[in-house]
């Protein structure tokens, strides 16, 4: 295992020399579709997948998801009215609300049904959401395990608590496949996509370097847009919220930003208005940067390469500390302290570009990239756009990260005091 966190170097392995370092080194299970998803695939199967998988995320394709997003955003802020109303000092503890908005989200895009986790918060969605991402380390393990090797994950002393959740999103997916070809129904969502591309394969005989998108690997597809977009997006929109409650000035400066672009638009905050709001990607890039959802890229070094001053080895596990580099004060001058300025264009010209990737950089990079900050965008403008946020009573500062979480995330929530915004 070789540790990196010189940008330079992270530049040469994940880009220049990407041809020796393109795969993640994750071996799949043919035993279960779900590792069959495009963070697990290598070689040639995982080119022509991302190849074929790519445009779905295009300009265009999120154009026409955008207002599956946005009714759903229009729901956030409804159910924050209701919370704060349910308390005498309108308190609402906003990271449930967006874990149950990000839940929404994904459920609509990548699965294609109305899950109302919002509105019921025992959703059997969001139970799964609860599964997946509320477990214990021992429990992780074995869910690692059980796609990497399957007789060593048995080995454990514990009831396999995940064979369930796999159950749900292969039926899910399957279910939701028939359904729309039995009843003639499309929708501009993520399931509709694979479904064009699973009749195309069709015409292609070439198992060997073709991912055929069987009712399995369709569901594997739609399972880790679900790991990636849940609590990723909805932690980093938390993060945001907390510091912009305890920056008055910055919250009014993001709230004048929106308020004018939706003026240029009639008032509808659309897929255009939302891209011209600067201020608002610099906050969102800002709690990316100080909580990044993936701190590390793993990649296997696939001929033998020198890297720097190092000759790593064919076979050789590389893992590039990305958090290292966002928190480097040579690159990031007062690393703790949250401030967007740091994204501005002649920041970002002044040091390296590889100091921050919070979606990994190169061929290999998060292919959801422009997908997870349209959403993450999209749920900070609603919000700040409605209401007036300040630290509640249970408020703490000093945010204590959740152990047993997969990503980063806040251990007691933020607790928010809300106030209507007015115009």
């Amino acid at each position: 295992m070789l540790p990196v966190c010189c940008p330079q170097l992270i530049k040469q392995i994940v880009t220049k020399d990407f041809s020796s370092f393109h795969d993640r080194g994750l071996p799949t299970n043919e035993e279960d579709p779900l590792t069959l998803h495009l963070f697990n695939l290598s070689g040639n199967k995982w080119r022509n997948l991302r190849n074929r998988l790519s445009p779905s995320f295009t300009s265009g394709k999120l154009k026409l998801m955008f207002p599956l997003m946005r009714d759903i955003g229009a729901e956030l802020n409804a159910q924050v009215a209701v919370e704060a109303k349910k308390t005498d000092t309108h308190e609402v503890e906003i990271s449930a609300l967006l874990s149950r908005f990000a839940t929404d989200v994904i459920g609509s895009v990548a699965f294609g049904i109305q899950c109302n986790c919002l509105r019921d918060q025992h959703n059997e969605f969001h139970e799964m959401s609860k599964k997946m991402f509320r477990t214990s380390t021992i429990q992780f393990l074995r869910f690692i395990l059980e796609g990497i090797h399957p007789k060593l994950s048995k080995l454990l002393p514990m009831k396999w608590i995940f064979s369930n959740v796999h159950r749900f999103f292969v039926d899910l997916m399957k279910e939701t496949v028939e359904y729309r070809e039995k009843n003639n129904v499309e929708r501009n969502d993520f399931v509709q996509l694979m479904m064009q591309l699973r009749n195309a394969d069709l015409y292609n005989a070439d198992p060997e370097n073709h991912m055929q998108l069987t009712p399995g690997v369709m569901a594997a597809q739609g399972f880790i847009f679900f790991i990636a977009g849940l609590d990723n997006i909805s932690n980093t929109i938390s993060f945001a919220m907390s510091k912009l409650s305890t920056n008055p000035e910055l919250q009014q400066k993001l709230a004048d930003e929106v308020r004018d672009v939706l003026r240029q638009h009639d008032g509808e905050l659309s897929y255009a208005a939302l891209k011209q709001m600067d201020l608002l990607d610099r906050v969102v890039q800002e709690a990316l940067r100080l909580w990044n959802p993936i701190g590390m890229l793993m990649r296997k070094c696939n001929a033998t390469t020198q890297v720097g001053d190092v000759l790593i080895e064919k076979g050789q596990m590389v893992f590039i500390l990305s958090q290292m580099t966002a928190l480097d004060e040579n690159q990031f001058p007062e690393p703790q302290r949250f401030d967007p300025d740091r994204h501005t264009r002649e920041a970002k010209d002044a040091r390296h570009p590889y100091a921050f990737l919070p979606f990994g950089e190169g061929p290999r990079n998060c292919i959801a990239e422009r997908f997870a900050l349209l959403e993450m965008k999209l749920a900070v403008a609603l919000l700040i756009r409605d209401f007036v946020f300040s630290p509640g009573s249970k408020y703490e500062a000093n945010v204590e990260l959740d152990e047993k979480a997969f990503f980063p995330r806040p251990k007691n929530g933020f607790h928010l005091q809300v106030a209507a915004r007015v115009a």
